[in-house]
């Protein structure tokens, strides 16, 4: 409907106060005084109030008054024209958390073979219904509204594997939702699933204790590129199902797939996002690439990654025998993070189910772009902020995962952040936490923003050590040089980035990485700011950028296929490229053996020699001198 069709706006802007819009085509806007209807009860109240601002063709009207969130009401001008009351905006007042802040642990479906609970917190609607069906029994539900905003209703009746979504009602508007606490889910966020929990208790491999950071060493990897290049020969392409493959071997005959990732050496396997995402059809896999920076759902598994995505318990056990395989190589997952933004700020079931809640806004209302995403998640609400607590746990708990890396930590804040590694580590000593901590422009003060300038702030986690990245192989322009690929200039810097960062509160908060998803890979770089050398000189510029970031004290971190030199012909920006460009190349590994070996012996000499280990600053005086 167009706005300058309307003649009149309601909403609840505080828990006492109205502000009514009435368009000036509609007695010059002049309304004398207001009357609130309750059409549950019908009771009216005589609202009088004073005029404000004139703004786009409506004069404003603020008008005090008490009212019930999530009761049905509506606003009568002295004329009799009326409308609805809309309480969506009352959820960036300050003291909404305070009226429905909600600190249970039962939001979600919870199974029973006798009956299910549906609980839902969505303070702001008048009316909640579920809709559930499995083939053709199909079925509606109102629910009830509780204490703190909360839905609920039970469902005396077996009913493991029903589809359903929650019906969110908000006067005579009403939208279909998944619901953001649902374990599963069909393909392309079509339904939720019930889910019986007994049938997907993961199972446990014992892994060695992590006692320092530092003595991990991560490689960075995207599911569907592990596993695509048929020269790998591993079965199950592009699906999680890829990592659990053994035995398998190049056309060449090298060990491909985890006996690769065994025999390399890493601790930790980083994987990019494996929460669904929203620019892959999950029906139709193939059709379209992309690295799932985009989240649709925090709450289950991608599904182009399942063998069948509208299977809900293959969506969820198929991605545990991943993390299970992974651990049998006593190897740690990390998952990477996207809890800055989603893809599509109306189209999920966050805004649907709260509106205007989760994403951050500025002084004037609007949305904050930090991510240059179009939004950004609201960490600093109560409720938004358990959220990404429920779902780490979730993640940690139900699949066995052992850390996180944020995406654009930046944008979140520190006290969220510091809570996600104190809930992690008094569930697995050995838990990791760090990602990227520029400084977005988020609409959040830059003394509360998780930035590598506030690491002191949050002592446990770690960070991406861009400088490092810059000293030692040159910044993204991909002409200018750093000091392995030349730039002798750089060599006191150098030393410094490999050993006395200067940045950090610890030497464990410092990751060190020459490449990683984003921008041109290292070899690529090389190939613009060293053209004028042999590949071969150019091959040496990549080890020693390898052997570097491998003995540096802090976290190594290397980017999948940098340890044969990985191309993506010159691609900075890959994240939708396709497999062509991101693929793990597993014919290029065997071409590059010799380059994979030298990397292989660097982790070993690592891992085996404490000197390149240190995780206590005046430990690592003792025996590290700078000349």
């Amino acid at each position: 409907m167009q706005r300058e069709s309307i003649r009149m706006y309601a909403y609840a802007i505080d828990f006492d106060l109205i502000k009514v819009d009435l368009s000036l085509n509609y007695y010059n806007g002049v309304s004398s005084q207001y009357y609130l209807k309750n059409l549950d009860t019908s009771e009216v109240k005589i609202l009088k109030g004073e005029a404000t601002e004139k703004e786009n063709g409506f004069q404003s009207y603020l008008l005090h008054t008490d009212f019930s969130v999530g009761t049905r009401y509506k606003v009568f001008d002295n004329y009799g024209l009326a409308c609805f009351l809309d309480f969506s905006q009352l959820s960036m007042s300050k003291e909404f958390d305070d009226h429905f802040y909600y600190d249970g642990d039962d939001l979600g479906s919870h199974y029973t073979k006798e009956k299910t609970t549906f609980k839902v917190w969505s303070p702001l609607s008048t009316e909640v219904v579920l809709k559930i069906w499995k083939d053709e029994d199909l079925h509606y539900y109102p629910l009830e509204r509780g204490d703190k905003g909360v839905y609920s209703t039970t469902i005396k009746k077996d009913l493991d594997g029903y589809e359903y979504v929650y019906i969110i009602g908000m006067n005579e508007e009403s939208t279909e939702t998944a619901d953001p606490y649902a374990y599963s889910c069909t393909a392309n966020m079509h339904s939720s699933v019930v889910i019986d929990l007994d049938k997907v208790r993961r199972v446990d491999y014992p892994l060695t204790e992590l006692k320092h950071n530092t003595d991990a060493v991560i490689y960075e990897v995207g599911v569907r590129d592990f596993s695509v290049d048929e020269y790998g020969q591993i079965t199950h392409k592009g699906k999680f199902l890829g990592f659990c493959e053994e035995d398998t071997v190049t056309k060449n005959g090298f060990s491909s797939g985890m006996d690769y990732l065994d025999m390399l050496g890493v601790t930790h396997v980083q994987l990019l996002p494996i929460n669904d995402y929203a620019t892959v059809d999950e029906d139709h896999p193939d059709l379209l690439y992309n690295w799932g920076y985009d989240p649709a759902q925090y709450n289950v598994p991608e599904g182009s990654y399942i063998t069948d995505p509208n299977d809900g318990y293959k969506r969820i056990q198929e991605c545990q025998r991943m993390v299970r395989c992974i651990h049998k190589h006593n190897m740690r997952v990390i998952l990477d993070v996207v809890y800055n933004h989603m893809h599509d700020v109306n189209n999920n079931a966050l805004e649907k189910t709260v509106p205007y809640y989760f994403f951050r806004r500025d002084d004037k209302g609007e949305l904050s772009n930090g991510s240059w995403c179009g939004n950004d998640l609201n960490s600093t609400a109560k409720m938004c902020r358990k959220y990404i607590l429920d779902m780490c746990k979730r993640w940690q708990v139900l699949y066995g995962v052992d850390g996180f890396r944020m995406d654009l930590m930046g944008i979140v804040d520190i006290d969220t952040v510091n809570m996600i590694y104190e809930q992690g580590h008094s569930l697995d000593s050995s838990f990791m936490l760090y990602g990227e901590g520029w400084n977005m422009g988020t609409a959040l003060p830059d003394s509360e923003k998780t930035t590598i300038e506030n690491n002191h702030k949050t002592p446990h986690v770690g960070f991406f050590n861009d400088h490092f990245r810059d000293t030692i192989k040159g910044p993204n322009q991909m002409e200018v040089k750093g000091y392995t690929s030349g730039d002798t200039y750089k060599t006191n810097e150098a030393i410094i980035a490999m050993c006395d960062y200067n940045k950090f509160s610890s030497i464990e908060q410092s990751i060190n990485y020459a490449e990683c998803h984003d921008n041109a890979t290292v070899f690529d770089k090389f190939i613009i700011s060293n053209g004028h050398e042999d590949e071969y000189c150019r091959q040496k510029r990549c080890l020693l950028t390898l052997a570097m970031t491998i003995l540096a004290q802090g976290v190594p971190f290397i980017h999948a296929g940098q340890e044969f030199l990985g191309t993506k012909n010159g691609n900075q920006n890959s994240y939708n490229a396709g497999d062509a460009v991101n693929k793990l190349d597993w014919e290029r590994h065997d071409h590059y053996m010799n380059v994979v070996q030298a990397v292989k012996f660097f982790i070993d000499l690592r891992k085996n020699n404490k000197c390149f280990r240190y995780y206590d600053y005046e430990e690592m005086h003792q025996h590290v001198f700078i000349n």
